[in-house]
Protein backbone atom coordinates (compact mmCIF):
# COMPACT_ATOMS: atom_id res chain seq x y z
CA UNK A 1 0.00 0.00 0.00
CA UNK A 2 1.43 3.48 -1.19
CA UNK A 3 1.16 5.85 1.73
CA UNK A 4 1.12 9.71 0.60
CA UNK A 5 2.12 13.08 2.69
CA UNK A 6 -1.19 15.51 1.67
CA UNK A 7 -2.63 18.98 2.48
CA UNK A 8 -5.82 18.20 3.72
CA UNK A 9 -8.77 20.47 5.04
CA UNK A 10 -11.17 18.64 7.32
CA UNK A 11 -13.49 22.03 7.90
CA UNK A 12 -13.95 24.67 5.03
CA UNK A 13 -13.17 28.19 6.10
CA UNK A 14 -9.52 29.46 7.50
CA UNK A 15 -6.87 28.23 5.55
CA UNK A 16 -4.75 28.29 8.99
CA UNK A 17 -6.32 24.57 9.58
CA UNK A 18 -5.11 23.40 6.87
CA UNK A 19 -2.83 19.94 8.16
CA UNK A 20 -0.03 18.07 6.86
CA UNK A 21 -1.01 14.42 6.82
CA UNK A 22 0.33 10.93 5.79
CA UNK A 23 -2.53 8.79 4.87
CA UNK A 24 -2.72 5.48 2.62
CA UNK A 25 -3.55 6.06 -1.23
CA UNK A 26 -6.81 4.65 -2.88
CA UNK A 27 -6.75 1.70 -5.40
CA UNK A 28 -6.01 2.89 -8.58
CA UNK A 29 -9.10 2.14 -10.78
CA UNK A 30 -9.02 0.58 -14.22
CA UNK A 31 -9.05 4.20 -16.15
CA UNK A 32 -6.56 5.86 -13.69
CA UNK A 33 -3.18 6.85 -13.89
CA UNK A 34 -1.11 6.62 -10.62
CA UNK A 35 1.46 9.69 -10.84
CA UNK A 36 4.38 10.61 -8.61
CA UNK A 37 3.88 14.32 -8.03
CA UNK A 38 6.76 16.35 -8.40
CA UNK A 39 5.72 19.43 -9.03
CA UNK A 40 2.31 21.00 -8.78
CA UNK A 41 0.70 24.27 -9.23
CA UNK A 42 -0.93 26.63 -7.17
CA UNK A 43 -3.63 28.86 -8.22
CA UNK A 44 -5.86 31.24 -6.33
CA UNK A 45 -8.94 28.67 -6.82
CA UNK A 46 -6.70 26.26 -4.64
CA UNK A 47 -7.36 28.60 -2.06
CA UNK A 48 -10.76 29.94 -2.28
CA UNK A 49 -11.74 26.23 -2.44
CA UNK A 50 -9.80 25.82 1.06
CA UNK A 51 -11.98 29.05 2.48
CA UNK A 52 -15.17 27.80 0.69
CA UNK A 53 -15.41 30.71 -1.30
CA UNK A 54 -14.99 28.83 -4.99
CA UNK A 55 -17.95 28.63 -7.49
CA UNK A 56 -17.19 24.62 -6.96
CA UNK A 57 -18.06 23.51 -3.47
CA UNK A 58 -15.81 20.65 -2.85
CA UNK A 59 -16.70 17.63 0.11
CA UNK A 60 -14.72 17.49 2.83
CA UNK A 61 -11.89 16.13 3.68
CA UNK A 62 -10.32 18.01 0.83
CA UNK A 63 -7.18 18.40 -0.83
CA UNK A 64 -6.63 21.20 -3.35
CA UNK A 65 -4.61 20.99 -6.23
CA UNK A 66 -5.56 21.66 -10.11
CA UNK A 67 -2.43 20.37 -12.08
CA UNK A 68 0.46 18.35 -11.30
CA UNK A 69 3.34 17.55 -13.31
CA UNK A 70 5.35 14.18 -12.63
CA UNK A 71 5.72 10.49 -13.45
CA UNK A 72 3.70 7.59 -13.93
CA UNK A 73 3.86 4.93 -11.10
CA UNK A 74 1.11 2.60 -12.01
CA UNK A 75 -1.60 2.44 -14.47
CA UNK A 76 -5.81 0.68 -14.37
CA UNK A 77 -6.24 -2.15 -16.57
CA UNK A 78 -7.73 -0.47 -19.38
CA UNK A 79 -5.42 2.34 -19.44
CA UNK A 80 -3.45 1.74 -22.94
CA UNK A 81 -1.21 4.66 -23.70
CA UNK A 82 0.81 5.58 -20.63
CA UNK A 83 3.16 3.43 -18.80
CA UNK A 84 5.14 3.04 -15.81
CA UNK A 85 7.79 5.81 -16.12
CA UNK A 86 6.23 7.99 -18.63
CA UNK A 87 6.62 11.88 -17.57
CA UNK A 88 3.33 13.41 -17.91
CA UNK A 89 1.22 16.41 -16.96
CA UNK A 90 -2.56 16.19 -15.74
CA UNK A 91 -5.21 18.20 -14.90
CA UNK A 92 -6.20 16.53 -11.44
CA UNK A 93 -9.79 17.88 -10.95
CA UNK A 94 -8.37 18.47 -6.94
CA UNK A 95 -6.09 16.64 -5.07
CA UNK A 96 -2.79 17.56 -6.46
CA UNK A 97 -1.48 19.23 -3.25
CA UNK A 98 0.15 15.51 -2.66
CA UNK A 99 3.27 12.93 -3.34
CA UNK A 100 0.47 10.58 -5.26
CA UNK A 101 -2.49 11.40 -7.06
CA UNK A 102 -4.69 8.73 -9.20
CA UNK A 103 -6.21 10.69 -12.44
CA UNK A 104 -8.58 10.08 -15.01
CA UNK A 105 -6.17 9.08 -17.98
CA UNK A 106 -8.78 11.17 -20.54
CA UNK A 107 -6.83 14.12 -18.07
CA UNK A 108 -3.39 13.11 -18.37
CA UNK A 109 -0.81 14.04 -20.97
CA UNK A 110 2.76 13.23 -21.62
CA UNK A 111 5.14 15.95 -20.87
CA UNK A 112 7.77 17.08 -23.78
CA UNK A 113 11.47 16.03 -22.47
CA UNK A 114 12.30 19.87 -23.14
CA UNK A 115 10.16 20.71 -20.27
CA UNK A 116 11.22 20.51 -16.49
CA UNK A 117 8.53 19.15 -14.18
CA UNK A 118 8.44 22.83 -12.60
CA UNK A 119 7.68 24.55 -15.60
CA UNK A 120 5.74 21.53 -16.73
CA UNK A 121 3.06 22.29 -13.33
CA UNK A 122 2.22 25.71 -14.37
CA UNK A 123 1.27 25.05 -18.16
CA UNK A 124 -2.08 23.30 -18.06
CA UNK A 125 -4.22 25.59 -15.77
CA UNK A 126 -2.48 29.12 -16.72
CA UNK A 127 -1.54 28.50 -20.59
CA UNK A 128 -4.58 26.64 -21.28
CA UNK A 129 -6.93 29.51 -19.69
CA UNK A 130 -5.13 31.61 -21.76
CA UNK A 131 -4.94 30.20 -25.02
CA UNK A 132 -9.00 29.18 -24.53
CA UNK A 133 -9.34 32.89 -23.79
CA UNK A 134 -7.43 34.51 -26.77
CA UNK A 135 -8.29 32.21 -29.67
CA UNK A 136 -11.56 30.83 -28.70
CA UNK A 137 -13.30 33.74 -26.37
CA UNK A 138 -12.19 37.02 -27.93
CA UNK A 139 -10.45 35.50 -31.09
CA UNK A 140 -7.77 37.64 -30.91
CA UNK A 141 -6.00 38.45 -34.39
CA UNK A 142 -2.74 40.18 -35.37
CA UNK A 143 -2.10 43.80 -34.33
CA UNK A 144 -5.23 43.83 -31.80
CA UNK A 145 -4.80 46.05 -28.95
CA UNK A 146 -4.76 44.07 -25.32
CA UNK A 147 -4.89 45.22 -22.27
CA UNK A 148 -4.11 43.12 -18.80
CA UNK A 149 -5.36 43.90 -15.21
CA UNK A 150 -3.01 41.94 -13.44
CA UNK A 151 -0.73 41.09 -15.44
CA UNK A 152 2.10 39.70 -13.38
CA UNK A 153 -0.08 36.95 -12.35
CA UNK A 154 0.44 33.19 -13.49
CA UNK A 155 -2.43 33.90 -16.26
CA UNK A 156 -1.30 37.09 -17.08
CA UNK A 157 2.04 36.40 -18.01
CA UNK A 158 0.70 33.07 -19.68
CA UNK A 159 -1.68 35.54 -21.86
CA UNK A 160 1.41 38.26 -22.79
CA UNK A 161 3.32 35.07 -24.30
CA UNK A 162 0.74 33.90 -26.34
CA UNK A 163 -0.98 37.42 -27.16
CA UNK A 164 2.97 38.22 -28.75
CA UNK A 165 2.97 34.67 -30.40
CA UNK A 166 0.63 35.94 -32.87
CA UNK A 167 1.39 38.97 -33.43
CA UNK A 168 -0.85 41.52 -30.98
CA UNK A 169 0.21 44.96 -28.91
CA UNK A 170 0.33 44.13 -25.21
CA UNK A 171 -0.21 46.62 -22.64
CA UNK A 172 0.14 45.21 -19.12
CA UNK A 173 -1.02 46.66 -15.78
CA UNK A 174 0.46 46.02 -12.52
CA UNK A 175 1.34 47.34 -8.87
CA UNK A 176 4.83 47.39 -8.70
CA UNK A 177 7.75 47.92 -10.82
CA UNK A 178 9.14 44.38 -10.36
CA UNK A 179 5.49 43.21 -11.74
CA UNK A 180 5.80 45.41 -14.66
CA UNK A 181 9.83 44.05 -15.33
CA UNK A 182 8.40 40.93 -15.27
CA UNK A 183 5.76 41.71 -17.91
CA UNK A 184 8.87 43.55 -19.93
CA UNK A 185 10.83 40.39 -20.13
CA UNK A 186 8.16 38.31 -21.19
CA UNK A 187 7.01 40.80 -24.29
CA UNK A 188 4.35 43.63 -23.08
CA UNK A 189 4.49 46.12 -25.26
CA UNK A 190 3.10 49.08 -23.01
CA UNK A 191 3.69 48.88 -19.01
CA UNK A 192 1.56 50.97 -16.66
CA UNK A 193 1.39 51.18 -13.20
CA UNK A 194 -1.31 50.81 -11.13
CA UNK A 195 -0.05 52.87 -7.77
CA UNK A 196 -1.27 51.41 -4.50
CA UNK A 197 -4.93 53.22 -3.96
CA UNK A 198 -5.09 54.96 -6.67
CA UNK A 199 -7.83 55.48 -9.53
CA UNK A 200 -7.18 53.13 -12.21
CA UNK A 201 -9.22 55.54 -14.61
CA UNK A 202 -6.53 58.50 -13.80
CA UNK A 203 -3.87 55.82 -14.44
CA UNK A 204 -4.90 55.05 -17.97
CA UNK A 205 -5.62 58.88 -18.98
CA UNK A 206 -2.55 59.57 -18.53
CA UNK A 207 -0.41 56.37 -19.04
CA UNK A 208 -2.48 54.23 -22.42
CA UNK A 209 -1.32 55.26 -25.60
CA UNK A 210 -4.61 54.20 -27.89
CA UNK A 211 -8.35 52.79 -26.91
CA UNK A 212 -7.83 48.78 -26.45
CA UNK A 213 -10.11 46.00 -28.59
CA UNK A 214 -9.97 44.07 -25.40
CA UNK A 215 -9.18 43.95 -21.98
CA UNK A 216 -8.14 40.75 -19.58
CA UNK A 217 -9.21 41.39 -16.32
CA UNK A 218 -8.17 39.55 -13.15
CA UNK A 219 -8.44 42.11 -11.04
CA UNK A 220 -12.13 43.27 -10.67
CA UNK A 221 -13.92 45.72 -8.60
CA UNK A 222 -13.95 49.48 -9.42
CA UNK A 223 -11.08 48.78 -11.90
CA UNK A 224 -12.93 46.39 -14.04
CA UNK A 225 -15.40 49.76 -14.83
CA UNK A 226 -12.76 52.05 -15.03
CA UNK A 227 -11.33 49.94 -17.57
CA UNK A 228 -14.66 49.66 -20.02
CA UNK A 229 -13.83 53.54 -21.16
CA UNK A 230 -11.03 52.76 -22.71
CA UNK A 231 -11.97 50.13 -24.82
CA UNK A 232 -12.48 50.52 -28.50
CA UNK A 233 -16.33 50.50 -30.36
CA UNK A 234 -17.13 47.06 -30.08
CA UNK A 235 -14.73 46.10 -27.50
CA UNK A 236 -15.06 42.56 -25.38
CA UNK A 237 -13.99 42.55 -21.39
CA UNK A 238 -13.16 39.46 -19.90
CA UNK A 239 -13.77 39.17 -16.42
CA UNK A 240 -10.52 36.13 -15.55
CA UNK A 241 -10.28 37.05 -11.81
CA UNK A 242 -11.10 38.87 -8.68
CA UNK A 243 -7.86 39.39 -7.03
CA UNK A 244 -9.11 42.64 -5.29
CA UNK A 245 -11.55 40.50 -3.69
CA UNK A 246 -14.43 42.40 -5.08
CA UNK A 247 -17.12 41.53 -8.53
CA UNK A 248 -17.84 44.26 -10.19
CA UNK A 249 -21.55 45.51 -10.99
CA UNK A 250 -21.32 46.43 -14.32
CA UNK A 251 -24.24 49.00 -15.38
CA UNK A 252 -25.70 47.71 -18.38
CA UNK A 253 -25.57 51.54 -20.38
CA UNK A 254 -21.80 51.70 -20.22
CA UNK A 255 -21.88 48.16 -22.30
CA UNK A 256 -24.68 49.60 -24.59
CA UNK A 257 -23.01 52.80 -25.38
CA UNK A 258 -19.50 51.13 -26.92
CA UNK A 259 -21.15 47.92 -27.97
CA UNK A 260 -19.01 46.26 -25.65
CA UNK A 261 -19.11 42.22 -25.62
CA UNK A 262 -18.48 41.01 -21.74
CA UNK A 263 -16.92 37.23 -22.28
CA UNK A 264 -17.37 34.86 -19.77
CA UNK A 265 -14.36 32.61 -19.09
CA UNK A 266 -14.81 29.65 -16.90
CA UNK A 267 -12.40 27.06 -17.85
CA UNK A 268 -12.64 24.60 -15.61
CA UNK A 269 -16.08 22.94 -16.73
CA UNK A 270 -14.85 23.77 -20.36
CA UNK A 271 -11.49 21.91 -19.86
CA UNK A 272 -13.83 19.02 -18.30
CA UNK A 273 -15.79 18.52 -21.14
CA UNK A 274 -12.96 19.04 -24.24
CA UNK A 275 -10.70 16.41 -23.97
CA UNK A 276 -9.68 17.34 -27.63
CA UNK A 277 -8.89 20.87 -27.14
CA UNK A 278 -6.71 20.45 -24.24
CA UNK A 279 -4.91 17.87 -26.38
CA UNK A 280 -4.64 20.50 -28.77
CA UNK A 281 -3.90 22.94 -26.64
CA UNK A 282 -1.22 21.45 -25.04
CA UNK A 283 0.16 20.18 -28.09
CA UNK A 284 -0.17 23.81 -29.50
CA UNK A 285 1.94 25.27 -26.29
CA UNK A 286 4.51 22.37 -26.66
CA UNK A 287 5.05 23.42 -29.97
CA UNK A 288 5.40 27.45 -29.22
CA UNK A 289 7.61 26.39 -26.70
CA UNK A 290 9.94 24.54 -29.09
CA UNK A 291 9.97 27.08 -31.89
CA UNK A 292 10.97 29.46 -29.24
CA UNK A 293 7.77 31.78 -29.83
CA UNK A 294 6.71 31.58 -26.01
CA UNK A 295 9.59 30.61 -22.66
CA UNK A 296 7.03 29.45 -20.17
CA UNK A 297 7.42 31.42 -16.85
CA UNK A 298 9.09 29.53 -14.28
CA UNK A 299 6.90 29.27 -11.07
CA UNK A 300 8.43 30.14 -7.80
CA UNK A 301 8.73 26.90 -6.13
CA UNK A 302 7.76 26.64 -2.35
CA UNK A 303 8.44 22.82 -0.61
CA UNK A 304 5.03 20.75 0.08
CA UNK A 305 5.39 21.56 3.93
CA UNK A 306 5.68 25.11 4.47
CA UNK A 307 2.45 25.84 1.96
CA UNK A 308 1.43 28.23 3.89
CA UNK A 309 4.47 31.29 2.63
CA UNK A 310 2.91 29.84 -1.01
CA UNK A 311 -0.46 30.77 -0.28
CA UNK A 312 0.58 33.76 1.54
CA UNK A 313 2.44 35.48 -1.24
CA UNK A 314 -0.85 34.46 -3.63
CA UNK A 315 -3.30 35.98 -1.11
CA UNK A 316 -1.39 39.23 -0.81
CA UNK A 317 -0.76 39.80 -4.03
CA UNK A 318 3.08 39.25 -3.46
CA UNK A 319 4.09 36.76 -5.99
CA UNK A 320 5.07 37.03 -10.11
CA UNK A 321 3.92 35.04 -12.41
CA UNK A 322 2.93 31.37 -11.51
CA UNK A 323 3.76 29.09 -7.53
CA UNK A 324 4.01 25.68 -7.36
CA UNK A 325 4.85 23.39 -4.43
CA UNK A 326 7.48 20.73 -4.82
CA UNK A 327 7.63 17.31 -3.13
CA UNK A 328 10.59 15.27 -1.71
CA UNK A 329 9.98 13.35 -5.27
CA UNK A 330 11.18 16.55 -6.99
CA UNK A 331 14.78 17.15 -8.76
CA UNK A 332 16.08 19.15 -11.02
Amino acid sequence: MIKTKRIIQEQLGNIKDLKIKTIDMDTTQSNEVLIEVHCCGVSFADILAYEGNYQDTPKVPFTAGLEVSGVVKDVGDNVKKFKNGDEVIALTLWGGFSEYVNVNEKFVLKKSKNIPHDIGSSMIINYGTALYTIFERLKCKKNDRVMILGASGGIGIASIELLKAIGCKVIAVASSKDKLDECSKYGADELILRKKNSNLKVELKSSLKENVDAVIDNIGGKDTLDSLSFLKWEGSIVPMGFASGKIAEIPANLVLLKNISIVGVFWGPFAKGNKSFNLNSISMINDFYDKKLIKISQPKLYYIENFMNAFDSIKKRESIGKVSLYTSKYSK
